[in-house]
């Protein structure tokens, strides 16, 4: 009887709450889910919202283009305009998961490579953060937890060419650290051919790349390159949330290519808004453009809404 009496009590003071301000009351119900919940000590209204988050450079004349603003940005859902929340600060700082190749196949230029993986993390700020993940036949991770990345160089240095290459498991395992980490992530990927090893499939890492939205900076260079399927593949981890692809005719260019790519990340965009599609576990499409027609953007595809 006690619990029946506050129930009702609190639908009171939730209509006496709309009735003050329905308005308030209006923009709660259609940015959440609201229901509710059963407790020992009563009853609670529980509401659930979903930021998207979207990465976004923008170029004039192959420059970065900097210090814009949220009113400089259109983002469209599913063809709907959207209000921007928030837009993320270039001085905010990058969260990267690092992912080179160690396969038999790269054991001539290991040095070479070696040597540009040490240089892109000397790059990046001192408030920035890696995570390096080492792959070939097995799967080795290295997670900077202090300001030090002296164990992260370690690893690099002391890596050995062998075995096979699993892409797309170093690709996932790069997505699940950064699932967890704040700030500007991405991943900037290495590998010189073809997945051979991997206990997972091209399409369940892509699907998983659509519902991370972190964006793949893939570099790819070698004999593989000769392959066009290696391009293609590559090409498709990158476009899909608004990363780029480099293929290298020669590993001499790699150390040039990690500074491009810390440059972009430093200058690129992060916009935010909640968005109010169901939790449908369907495909939304993204559109992001700037109010300048000349501006070139590049920026996430869509995103699979998390199924309940």
């Amino acid at each position: 009887m006690a619990e029946l009496a506050a129930h009702k009590i609190l639908r009171k003071i939730v209509l006496l709450l709309f009735i003050v301000n329905p308005t308030q009351a209006a923009q709660t119900q259609s940015c959440a889910s609201p229901g509710w919940t059963s407790e020992k000590e009563g009853y609670k209204l529980s509401v659930q919202s979903r930021l998207v988050q979207i990465f976004t450079t923008v170029t004039h004349r192959k420059q970065p283009v900097l210090n814009l603003h949220t009113s400089d940005f259109e983002v469209t859902e599913d063809g709907n305009t959207v209000n921007i929340a928030h837009l993320d600060n270039p001085e905010i700082p990058l969260y990267v998961a690092l992912l080179v190749d160690i396969s038999e196949s790269v054991r001539d230029s290991l040095p070479t490579i070696q040597d540009a993986a040490v240089a892109f993390v000397n790059s990046l700020r001192p408030d920035d953060r890696l995570v390096l993940v080492l792959f070939n036949s097995d799967i080795q991770v290295v997670e900077q937890v202090t300001e030090s990345r002296e164990s992260l160089l370690k690893a690099i240095r002391n890596s050995k060419a062998r075995d096979m290459t699993k892409l797309y498991e170093a690709l996932h395992v790069g997505m699940k650290y950064l699932e967890s980490k704040s700030g500007r992530r991405a991943i900037v990927c290495f590998t010189d051919g073809e997945d051979t090893a991997s206990n997972i499939t091209r399409a369940s890492v892509l699907d998983a790349a659509a519902r991370y939205g972190f964006p793949i900076y893939a570099i790819g260079a070698g004999a593989g390159l000769g392959l066009s399927r290696l391009q293609m593949i590559l090409r498709d981890f990158a476009d899909i949330n608004g990363g780029k692809a480099f293929f290298l005719q020669s590993l001499r260019q790699l150390r040039e290519t990690f500074t491009l790519v810390a440059s972009e990340l430093r200058s690129a965009y992060v916009l935010s808004y909640y968005t109010q599609v169901l939790p449908d576990g369907q495909w939304h499409e993204l559109s992001v453009k700037t109010k300048n027609p000349a501006y070139s953007l590049r920026a996430r595809r869509g995103f699979f809404a998390e199924k309940q």
